[in-house]
C-alpha cells in the first residue's frame, strides 16, 4: 500500500468516527460540549460500508493514475535533449584587484580633483 492511499484510507476512517458525535447549537456556534440554553442536535449518520469501499476504490485508483503519470513524466525527463548553453567556452575570472600605486618615498599616491581649464597650460 502506498503513501497516498494510506493517507486517503485514514481520511475516511476519520470522517466516519467523527460523524457520530453528539452537536450541540449555542447560540449562533456549535460545540461538541453542552452549553446553557443550547439545543443538542443529531450528529450525521454514519456512512454505508458501500461508500466507504467506494471512496477506498477511488483513492486506490487516483494513487495508482498517480504512480502512473510520475513514471511517464520521470521517463520523459530522461529521455529529454539536454539544454544547450550558449555563450562563451570559457569561465569569466573574477576581476583583478587593483593595486595601488605608490610613489618614491613608499607611501600611495594622493589624488587632487582638478577643473577642468582651470589648470596651467604649457607654453610650447
Amino acid at each position: 500500500m502506498n503513501r497516498k492511499t494510506l493517507i486517503a484510507a485514514i481520511a475516511l476512517a476519520a470522517a466516519g468516527a467523527a460523524g457520530a458525535q453528539t452537536m450541540y447549537r449555542c447560540g449562533s456556534s456549535y460545540s461538541q460540549q453542552p452549553c446553557p440554553g443550547g439545543s443538542e442536535i443529531a450528529g450525521l449518520a454514519p456512512r454505508p460500508a458501500s461508500d466507504i469501499a467506494q471512496a477506498k476504490a477511488a483513492a486506490h485508483a487516483d494513487a495508482k493514475r498517480a504512480d502512473a503519470m510520475e513514471k511517464a513524466r520521470l521517463q520523459q525527463e530522461k529521455n529529454a535533449p539536454k539544454a544547450m548553453v550558449m555563450g562563451p567556452k570559457e569561465v569569466a575570472s573574477a576581476p583583478k584587484a587593483v593595486v595601488a600605486k605608490k610613489n618614491k618615498g613608499g607611501k600611495p599616491e594622493e589624488f587632487t580633483a582638478v577643473q577642468p581649464g582651470t589648470g596651467k597650460k604649457k607654453k610650447s
